[in-house]
């Protein structure tokens, strides 16, 4: 078992999809892991040197001195273990990045950019010591496959969606991200569907109710997540950004032609976390084609709907027909939601091996100077420790973070080790072990 720290950006959190992600970690690995605010972190004196890992998340900004501040950054360079970067958004401040990826000395970067693509983004010399691993934006939450949720034919909303209007510097790919709903809306009026389509910041939902609003339609548009523009300077974005103030109504194909020059060269094309989403709550796809990964099929786990839109008498009897439609709901619930590939378990399993191979052994100090309390307690109650821990995170990640009701969960588990007759010398171990589930869960 290694002591491993993951740091984050706390005000992030409220994003489901970054919640689930920072969790996996805690709930999954075979390790002993350490979830803690980078700003927090940063007022803190603790030795790096007790952890044989340092995650850095998505959540913070590398080359961002705000995320990485001075303090922590000296930290970083000095400490010896082993140094690893998650990371999105890869189509911004590329050079930046990689200068940052050297400086800290990142030993492996787990980019979601797709696997023909990675080199044209990271083709820098400064970094071709990095290993790169090709991971996902997100996996399936595991909490959600177990849902009730409503019959198909019960569900009040036709067709939903969500998207912000997508800066037009990411290019033209990244377009469709909010035009499929724009075009859609006004298709659907046509064939009297009831949509909930908005674009507009004060329209966008998280956590519990952005999982009630997907439970309550039948269906969901999406495309693929990624861009077609690649800022590797990190100039283009706030020059298109001042043109458009200047010019408001500008259109894209302008401003395609003044800033992007290579729009289209290297495309960045990945599932998008709400597809895994909308699998677990049984929720029909409506997506515009792609590969998604390899996760998705068209006709088998999604209606596929053409980018002109030519198909919408085919799209619409699809999502009128029960049958059909549960057909394909049916199949993207076991082949997607239910496979173990795409779960966030996967995902940590995969990182635990990689850390088992590459982070030398394991140090015998934690963070503290004593061992956790997991490691110290016998091996026999590991499971039932994960399974209060679940238990916890359950009630603050989709019950709107309910302190309360956490520490009921806590409790109830105290009187799990006064029922089972744990042994006293374990006791103290193993209620420290649920006052830091308790604590962390809080905090994170």
């Amino acid at each position: 078992m290694r002591n491993v720290l993951v740091l984050h950006n706390a005000l992030a959190c409220h994003i489901g999809t970054v919640a689930d992600h920072l969790d996996a970690f805690r709930l999954y690995s075979r390790n002993d892991v350490y979830i803690c605010d980078a700003f927090s972190f940063s007022k803190r004196d603790v030795d790096l040197e007790r952890f044989d890992v340092v995650v850095l998340h998505y959540a913070l900004v590398i080359s961002s001195d705000r995320d990485i501040q001075a303090d922590l950054a000296a930290k970083l360079r000095a400490y010896r273990g082993y140094k690893v970067l998650f990371i999105q958004d890869e189509y911004r401040w590329v050079d930046r990045t990689v200068a940052a990826m050297a400086d800290l000395g990142i030993d492996v970067v787990y980019t979601v950019i797709n696997e023909e693509a990675v080199d044209q983004v990271y083709h820098h010399p400064q970094i071709a010591h990095v290993r790169r691993k090709v991971t996902l934006t997100g996996f399936v939450p595991e909490e959600l496959t177990g849902r009730t949720v409503p019959d198909y034919q019960a569900r009040p909303i036709d067709v939903g969606y969500r998207a912000r209007r997508v800066p037009a510097w990411l290019g033209r790919f990244a377009q469709e991200k909010w035009l499929i709903g724009q075009r859609f809306k006004e298709d659907g009026k046509s064939y009297g569907l009831k949509c909930d389509i908005e674009h507009r910041e004060n329209q966008r939902l998280y956590g519990e109710k952005w999982i009630t609003f997907v439970s309550n339609c039948k269906a969901m548009l999406g495309t693929e997540s990624g861009a077609s523009f690649i800022d590797f300077s990190g100039t283009v974005q706030p020059q298109v950004e001042a043109f458009e103030h200047k010019y408001p109504h500008a259109s894209f194909e302008e401003i395609s032609g003044r800033f992007l020059d290579g729009d289209g060269q290297t495309v960045i094309h990945v599932i998008s976390p709400r597809c895994f989403e909308a699998a677990a709550l049984r929720t029909l796809m409506i997506l515009y084609p792609g590969s998604y990964s390899g996760a998705l099929e068209p006709w088998r786990h999604y209606v596929p709907l053409a980018r002109d839109h030519s198909n919408m008498d085919e799209v619409v009897a699809t999502l009128k027909d029960p049958d059909k439609a549960s057909a394909i709901i049916d199949n993207a619930y076991r082949e997607v939601a239910l496979n173990k590939r795409w779960s966030f378990r996967a995902m940590v399993e995969e990182f635990d091996r990689d850390i088992e191979e590459h982070a030398g052994p394991p140090r015998r100090d934690g963070p503290s100077g004593a061992k956790g309390a997991a490691g110290a307690a016998p091996a026999v109650y590991g499971p039932q420790l994960r399974e209060i821990e679940r238990k916890v995170d359950r009630y603050f990640r989709y019950r709107r973070r309910n302190v309360l009701m956490a520490k009921r969960a806590a409790y109830d588990a105290v009187h799990w080790l006064i029922k089972n007759a744990v042994p006293s010398k374990y006791q103290e171990l193993v209620i420290g072990r649920i006052r830091s589930i308790v604590r962390r869960a809080s905090l994170s």
